[in-house]
């Protein structure tokens, strides 16, 4: 067993370097991921509905953006109260774009 290991040892190790570099790639495409997409604190009287007015894109459609809230939020049971921090399905350019076209 040992002449096994020493005679592959170069092998082992590229295997379990290519292992972990996967790791931390794979850790960081996630990361980037939630990063890109806005939060929104929850005002007195919004509703998941008026948020997806507010906020919605051409990407999806009012039901697809208020599942999307739902379901990256964690919020399929319980109400939104003032001050809650929710995560949109916008990025910052898309934010930036649809408040300018408001005006």
């Amino acid at each position: 067993m040992r002449s096994l290991v020493k005679k592959h040892s170069y092998t082992l190790l590229l295997a379990g370097l290519v292992f972990v570099l996967s790791l931390i790639y794979s850790i960081n495409l996630n990361n980037d991921g939630k990063q890109s997409y806005q939060s929104v604190t929850v005002q007195s009287g919004d509703t998941l509905w008026k948020i997806a007015d507010q906020y919605k894109t051409e990407d999806l459609t009012k039901v697809e953006f208020i599942d999307w809230i739902e379901k990256h939020n964690d919020i399929y049971s319980r109400t939104l109260k003032p001050g809650d921090n929710i995560i949109i399905p916008v990025t910052k350019g898309e934010l930036v774009s649809n408040l300018a076209s408001e005006q």
